[in-house]
Protein backbone atom coordinates (compact mmCIF):
# COMPACT_ATOMS: atom_id res chain seq x y z
CA UNK A 1 0.00 0.00 0.00
CA UNK A 2 1.41 3.43 -0.95
CA UNK A 3 0.66 6.75 0.77
CA UNK A 4 0.84 10.27 -0.53
CA UNK A 5 2.68 12.95 1.43
CA UNK A 6 -0.55 14.24 2.93
CA UNK A 7 -1.83 10.87 4.20
CA UNK A 8 -1.93 10.20 7.93
CA UNK A 9 0.90 7.98 9.09
CA UNK A 10 -0.61 4.76 10.49
CA UNK A 11 -0.13 4.04 14.17
CA UNK A 12 -0.06 0.92 16.31
CA UNK A 13 -3.68 1.64 17.26
CA UNK A 14 -4.63 1.57 13.56
CA UNK A 15 -2.87 -1.80 13.19
CA UNK A 16 -4.66 -3.17 16.25
CA UNK A 17 -8.02 -2.00 14.92
CA UNK A 18 -7.38 -3.56 11.50
CA UNK A 19 -6.22 -6.88 13.02
CA UNK A 20 -9.00 -7.00 15.62
CA UNK A 21 -6.65 -7.12 18.62
CA UNK A 22 -5.53 -4.78 21.37
CA UNK A 23 -2.59 -2.37 20.90
CA UNK A 24 -0.71 -4.28 23.59
CA UNK A 25 -0.99 -7.48 21.53
CA UNK A 26 0.52 -5.66 18.55
CA UNK A 27 3.38 -4.59 20.81
CA UNK A 28 3.90 -8.17 22.01
CA UNK A 29 4.02 -9.36 18.42
CA UNK A 30 6.76 -6.86 17.56
CA UNK A 31 8.90 -7.25 20.69
CA UNK A 32 8.36 -10.92 21.42
CA UNK A 33 8.00 -10.01 25.09
CA UNK A 34 4.96 -12.32 25.48
CA UNK A 35 3.88 -15.38 23.50
CA UNK A 36 1.01 -14.96 21.04
CA UNK A 37 -0.53 -17.46 18.65
CA UNK A 38 0.86 -17.81 15.16
CA UNK A 39 -2.58 -17.00 13.70
CA UNK A 40 -2.73 -13.72 15.64
CA UNK A 41 0.86 -12.85 14.65
CA UNK A 42 0.03 -13.48 10.98
CA UNK A 43 -3.07 -11.28 11.24
CA UNK A 44 -1.05 -8.45 12.77
CA UNK A 45 1.67 -8.72 10.12
CA UNK A 46 -0.96 -8.62 7.39
CA UNK A 47 -2.55 -5.52 8.91
CA UNK A 48 0.86 -3.81 9.13
CA UNK A 49 1.51 -4.60 5.46
CA UNK A 50 -1.91 -3.36 4.35
CA UNK A 51 -1.54 -0.09 6.26
CA UNK A 52 2.11 0.44 5.38
CA UNK A 53 2.97 0.59 9.07
CA UNK A 54 6.69 0.72 9.93
CA UNK A 55 7.50 0.41 13.66
CA UNK A 56 9.92 2.92 15.14
CA UNK A 57 12.84 0.74 16.20
CA UNK A 58 14.06 3.24 18.82
CA UNK A 59 10.63 3.71 20.38
CA UNK A 60 10.21 -0.04 20.45
CA UNK A 61 13.59 -0.34 22.14
CA UNK A 62 12.56 2.04 24.94
CA UNK A 63 9.62 -0.21 25.80
CA UNK A 64 11.40 -3.54 25.45
CA UNK A 65 14.77 -2.34 26.84
CA UNK A 66 16.24 -3.47 23.53
CA UNK A 67 17.06 -1.55 20.38
CA UNK A 68 16.82 -4.64 18.16
CA UNK A 69 19.97 -3.41 16.41
CA UNK A 70 23.08 -5.54 15.88
CA UNK A 71 26.41 -3.97 14.97
CA UNK A 72 28.67 -5.76 12.49
CA UNK A 73 32.28 -4.80 13.20
CA UNK A 74 34.14 -5.02 9.90
CA UNK A 75 37.40 -3.03 9.95
CA UNK A 76 38.31 -1.92 6.44
CA UNK A 77 41.87 -1.00 7.48
CA UNK A 78 42.61 0.58 4.10
CA UNK A 79 41.09 -2.24 2.03
CA UNK A 80 37.74 -2.42 0.31
CA UNK A 81 35.12 -5.06 0.95
CA UNK A 82 35.13 -8.03 -1.43
CA UNK A 83 32.13 -10.09 -2.54
CA UNK A 84 32.93 -12.83 -0.05
CA UNK A 85 32.74 -10.46 2.90
CA UNK A 86 29.48 -9.01 1.62
CA UNK A 87 27.96 -12.49 1.41
CA UNK A 88 28.66 -13.07 5.12
CA UNK A 89 27.07 -9.72 5.98
CA UNK A 90 24.05 -10.17 3.69
CA UNK A 91 23.42 -13.63 5.14
CA UNK A 92 23.51 -12.20 8.66
CA UNK A 93 21.37 -9.20 7.70
CA UNK A 94 18.65 -11.24 5.98
CA UNK A 95 18.34 -13.56 8.96
CA UNK A 96 18.43 -10.74 11.49
CA UNK A 97 15.58 -8.99 9.70
CA UNK A 98 13.56 -12.22 9.70
CA UNK A 99 14.07 -12.26 13.49
CA UNK A 100 13.05 -8.62 13.92
CA UNK A 101 16.53 -7.07 14.14
CA UNK A 102 18.42 -4.51 12.05
CA UNK A 103 22.13 -4.52 11.20
CA UNK A 104 24.47 -1.55 11.62
CA UNK A 105 27.75 -1.82 9.68
CA UNK A 106 30.67 -0.41 11.72
CA UNK A 107 33.81 -0.02 9.59
CA UNK A 108 36.18 1.66 12.05
CA UNK A 109 39.67 0.15 12.13
CA UNK A 110 40.49 -2.71 14.46
CA UNK A 111 42.64 -0.36 16.55
CA UNK A 112 39.87 2.23 17.11
CA UNK A 113 39.21 0.87 20.60
CA UNK A 114 37.97 4.13 22.14
CA UNK A 115 35.34 4.41 19.42
CA UNK A 116 34.29 0.81 20.04
CA UNK A 117 34.05 1.41 23.77
CA UNK A 118 31.85 4.44 23.10
CA UNK A 119 29.56 2.40 20.87
CA UNK A 120 29.25 -0.28 23.56
CA UNK A 121 28.46 2.23 26.31
CA UNK A 122 25.75 4.13 24.43
CA UNK A 123 23.29 1.26 24.59
CA UNK A 124 22.26 1.72 20.96
CA UNK A 125 22.96 -1.89 19.99
CA UNK A 126 21.91 -5.17 21.59
CA UNK A 127 24.89 -7.13 20.37
CA UNK A 128 27.86 -7.32 18.03
CA UNK A 129 29.03 -9.59 15.23
CA UNK A 130 32.83 -9.41 15.22
CA UNK A 131 34.46 -9.99 11.81
CA UNK A 132 38.09 -10.13 10.59
CA UNK A 133 39.07 -11.59 13.96
CA UNK A 134 42.76 -11.61 14.88
CA UNK A 135 44.50 -14.31 16.91
CA UNK A 136 45.19 -11.59 19.51
CA UNK A 137 42.27 -9.22 19.02
CA UNK A 138 42.07 -6.20 21.37
CA UNK A 139 38.41 -5.63 20.49
CA UNK A 140 37.47 -8.77 22.42
CA UNK A 141 38.67 -7.32 25.73
CA UNK A 142 36.75 -4.08 25.08
CA UNK A 143 33.55 -6.02 24.41
CA UNK A 144 34.06 -8.25 27.44
CA UNK A 145 34.57 -5.22 29.71
CA UNK A 146 31.46 -3.55 28.33
CA UNK A 147 29.42 -6.72 28.95
CA UNK A 148 27.96 -6.29 25.46
CA UNK A 149 26.86 -9.58 23.94
CA UNK A 150 28.93 -10.60 20.93
CA UNK A 151 29.59 -13.47 18.54
CA UNK A 152 32.65 -13.90 16.34
CA UNK A 153 32.66 -14.71 12.63
CA UNK A 154 36.11 -16.26 12.93
CA UNK A 155 38.02 -16.98 16.13
CA UNK A 156 40.97 -15.78 18.15
CA UNK A 157 43.89 -17.92 19.30
CA UNK A 158 42.07 -19.20 22.40
CA UNK A 159 38.30 -18.70 22.12
CA UNK A 160 37.62 -20.52 25.38
CA UNK A 161 34.02 -19.71 26.33
CA UNK A 162 33.42 -17.29 23.42
CA UNK A 163 30.74 -17.89 20.78
CA UNK A 164 31.95 -18.20 17.19
CA UNK A 165 31.16 -19.44 13.70
CA UNK A 166 34.21 -20.20 11.57
CA UNK A 167 35.49 -22.11 8.56
CA UNK A 168 37.32 -25.40 9.04
CA UNK A 169 40.44 -24.17 7.26
CA UNK A 170 42.35 -27.44 7.73
CA UNK A 171 39.58 -29.27 5.87
CA UNK A 172 39.48 -26.63 3.11
CA UNK A 173 43.27 -26.81 2.72
CA UNK A 174 43.15 -30.59 2.35
CA UNK A 175 40.39 -30.39 -0.27
CA UNK A 176 42.32 -27.89 -2.39
CA UNK A 177 45.70 -29.61 -2.17
CA UNK A 178 44.30 -33.12 -2.68
CA UNK A 179 42.28 -31.96 -5.69
CA UNK A 180 45.40 -30.63 -7.43
CA UNK A 181 47.69 -33.45 -6.27
CA UNK A 182 45.11 -35.93 -7.57
CA UNK A 183 45.37 -34.24 -10.96
CA UNK A 184 49.09 -34.87 -11.01
CA UNK A 185 50.37 -31.44 -9.94
CA UNK A 186 53.60 -31.79 -7.95
CA UNK A 187 54.72 -28.14 -7.72
CA UNK A 188 52.08 -25.86 -6.23
CA UNK A 189 52.02 -22.18 -5.41
CA UNK A 190 50.04 -20.60 -2.58
CA UNK A 191 49.16 -16.92 -3.03
CA UNK A 192 48.18 -15.52 0.32
CA UNK A 193 46.86 -12.24 1.74
CA UNK A 194 49.07 -9.16 1.86
CA UNK A 195 51.98 -8.97 4.29
CA UNK A 196 50.23 -6.45 6.58
CA UNK A 197 47.26 -8.78 7.05
CA UNK A 198 49.55 -11.65 8.00
CA UNK A 199 51.55 -9.42 10.34
CA UNK A 200 48.32 -8.30 12.06
CA UNK A 201 47.60 -11.92 13.00
CA UNK A 202 44.32 -12.29 11.12
CA UNK A 203 42.99 -15.65 12.27
CA UNK A 204 41.60 -16.94 8.98
CA UNK A 205 44.79 -16.08 7.08
CA UNK A 206 47.08 -17.74 9.61
CA UNK A 207 44.95 -20.87 9.97
CA UNK A 208 44.64 -21.39 6.21
CA UNK A 209 48.36 -20.80 5.65
CA UNK A 210 49.27 -23.38 8.29
CA UNK A 211 46.66 -25.79 6.92
CA UNK A 212 47.96 -25.50 3.36
CA UNK A 213 51.54 -26.17 4.51
CA UNK A 214 50.43 -29.29 6.41
CA UNK A 215 48.28 -30.55 3.54
CA UNK A 216 51.11 -30.12 1.01
CA UNK A 217 53.51 -31.97 3.28
CA UNK A 218 51.02 -34.81 3.80
CA UNK A 219 50.35 -35.05 0.05
CA UNK A 220 54.07 -35.12 -0.77
CA UNK A 221 53.95 -32.08 -3.07
CA UNK A 222 56.24 -29.06 -3.18
CA UNK A 223 54.70 -25.75 -2.16
CA UNK A 224 55.90 -22.20 -2.74
CA UNK A 225 53.99 -19.72 -0.54
CA UNK A 226 54.06 -15.95 -0.76
CA UNK A 227 52.09 -12.91 0.35
CA UNK A 228 50.36 -10.72 -2.22
CA UNK A 229 48.80 -7.28 -2.40
CA UNK A 230 45.03 -7.50 -2.72
CA UNK A 231 44.85 -6.06 -6.26
CA UNK A 232 45.03 -7.47 -9.80
CA UNK A 233 48.48 -5.89 -10.12
CA UNK A 234 49.51 -7.71 -6.96
CA UNK A 235 48.33 -10.96 -8.51
CA UNK A 236 50.41 -10.38 -11.63
CA UNK A 237 53.46 -9.70 -9.50
CA UNK A 238 52.80 -12.82 -7.42
CA UNK A 239 52.69 -14.99 -10.56
CA UNK A 240 56.07 -13.66 -11.65
CA UNK A 241 57.53 -14.27 -8.17
CA UNK A 242 56.19 -17.83 -8.11
CA UNK A 243 57.81 -18.73 -11.43
CA UNK A 244 61.06 -17.08 -10.41
CA UNK A 245 61.09 -19.16 -7.21
CA UNK A 246 59.99 -22.42 -8.86
CA UNK A 247 59.73 -22.46 -12.69
CA UNK A 248 58.04 -25.88 -12.60
CA UNK A 249 54.95 -24.53 -10.78
CA UNK A 250 51.84 -25.80 -12.59
CA UNK A 251 49.05 -24.81 -10.21
CA UNK A 252 48.18 -22.10 -7.69
CA UNK A 253 45.92 -22.06 -4.67
CA UNK A 254 44.83 -18.46 -4.01
CA UNK A 255 43.34 -16.96 -0.86
CA UNK A 256 43.08 -13.45 -2.24
CA UNK A 257 39.90 -12.72 -4.18
CA UNK A 258 41.04 -9.36 -5.57
CA UNK A 259 44.43 -10.65 -6.74
CA UNK A 260 43.21 -13.85 -8.42
CA UNK A 261 42.21 -12.22 -11.76
CA UNK A 262 45.74 -10.78 -11.95
CA UNK A 263 47.27 -14.24 -11.46
CA UNK A 264 45.16 -15.62 -14.29
CA UNK A 265 45.91 -12.69 -16.60
CA UNK A 266 49.65 -13.03 -15.98
CA UNK A 267 49.57 -16.76 -16.74
CA UNK A 268 47.73 -16.19 -20.01
CA UNK A 269 50.06 -13.31 -20.85
CA UNK A 270 52.99 -15.70 -20.60
CA UNK A 271 51.35 -18.11 -23.02
CA UNK A 272 49.98 -20.54 -20.43
CA UNK A 273 46.51 -21.85 -21.14
CA UNK A 274 44.17 -22.33 -18.18
CA UNK A 275 43.70 -25.14 -17.26
CA UNK A 276 45.68 -27.04 -19.94
CA UNK A 277 49.04 -25.59 -18.85
CA UNK A 278 48.25 -23.99 -15.50
CA UNK A 279 45.52 -24.57 -12.90
CA UNK A 280 44.08 -22.11 -10.39
CA UNK A 281 41.95 -22.89 -7.30
CA UNK A 282 40.54 -20.15 -5.10
CA UNK A 283 39.72 -20.50 -1.40
CA UNK A 284 36.60 -18.78 -0.06
CA UNK A 285 35.61 -17.09 -3.33
CA UNK A 286 31.80 -16.80 -3.64
CA UNK A 287 30.04 -18.42 -6.57
CA UNK A 288 29.08 -15.03 -8.02
CA UNK A 289 32.75 -14.03 -8.30
CA UNK A 290 33.83 -17.51 -9.46
CA UNK A 291 31.40 -17.41 -12.37
CA UNK A 292 32.79 -14.05 -13.53
CA UNK A 293 36.38 -15.17 -14.08
CA UNK A 294 37.57 -16.48 -17.46
CA UNK A 295 37.63 -19.42 -17.32
CA UNK A 296 35.27 -19.94 -14.39
CA UNK A 297 37.03 -20.56 -11.09
CA UNK A 298 37.33 -23.83 -9.19
CA UNK A 299 36.66 -22.99 -5.56
CA UNK A 300 36.87 -24.46 -2.08
CA UNK A 301 34.89 -22.96 0.76
CA UNK A 302 31.71 -23.00 2.83
CA UNK A 303 28.56 -21.04 2.05
CA UNK A 304 29.31 -17.54 3.34
CA UNK A 305 25.62 -16.56 3.54
CA UNK A 306 24.84 -19.68 5.58
CA UNK A 307 27.68 -18.84 7.97
CA UNK A 308 26.43 -15.27 8.34
CA UNK A 309 22.95 -16.59 9.09
CA UNK A 310 24.29 -19.03 11.69
CA UNK A 311 26.30 -16.29 13.41
CA UNK A 312 23.30 -13.95 13.52
CA UNK A 313 21.09 -16.67 14.98
CA UNK A 314 23.75 -17.58 17.54
CA UNK A 315 23.98 -13.94 18.63
CA UNK A 316 20.22 -13.38 18.78
CA UNK A 317 19.72 -16.49 20.88
CA UNK A 318 22.33 -15.17 23.30
CA UNK A 319 20.72 -11.70 23.37
CA UNK A 320 17.29 -13.17 24.06
CA UNK A 321 18.51 -15.48 26.82
CA UNK A 322 17.93 -18.71 24.93
CA UNK A 323 21.62 -19.67 25.28
CA UNK A 324 22.70 -19.10 28.84
CA UNK A 325 25.70 -21.25 29.72
CA UNK A 326 27.95 -23.23 27.41
CA UNK A 327 29.56 -21.43 24.44
CA UNK A 328 28.22 -22.01 20.93
CA UNK A 329 31.12 -22.86 18.62
CA UNK A 330 30.48 -24.00 15.06
CA UNK A 331 32.89 -24.93 12.25
CA UNK A 332 31.68 -25.06 8.65
CA UNK A 333 33.25 -27.52 6.20
CA UNK A 334 34.24 -26.28 2.75
CA UNK A 335 32.93 -27.71 -0.51
CA UNK A 336 35.04 -28.31 -3.60
CA UNK A 337 33.28 -26.95 -6.70
CA UNK A 338 35.23 -27.91 -9.81
CA UNK A 339 34.85 -25.43 -12.63
CA UNK A 340 36.97 -24.67 -15.68
CA UNK A 341 40.12 -23.23 -14.06
CA UNK A 342 41.63 -26.54 -12.87
CA UNK A 343 42.59 -29.69 -14.71
CA UNK A 344 45.30 -32.35 -15.07
CA UNK A 345 48.91 -31.31 -14.78
CA UNK A 346 50.60 -30.72 -18.16
CA UNK A 347 53.09 -33.24 -19.48
CA UNK A 348 56.69 -32.28 -18.62
CA UNK A 349 58.38 -30.47 -21.49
Amino acid sequence: MSRSAGDKVPTMVDVARRAGVSPSTVSYAMTGSRPISEATRTRIQQAMAELGYRPNVFARGLKSKRSHIIAVLFPKDGQGMNLGSMEYIFGASDHAQDRGYHLLLWTSGAEALDDLAGLAQQGLVDGVLLMEVRLEDPRIEVLRNSELTFTMLGQNADPGDLDYVDTDFDQCARLAVEHLAGQGHRHLGFVHQDAATIASGRGNAIRLRDGILRAARDAGVELTALTCRSTPAGGRQAFAELLAAQPRTTAVIAFNEQATPGIMAAAVGQGRRIPEDFSVVSIDMPAQAAEMTTPTMTTVGPGAAAMGKAAAEMLIRRIEGQQLSTPSQLLFDGELVVRASSGPAPEPR
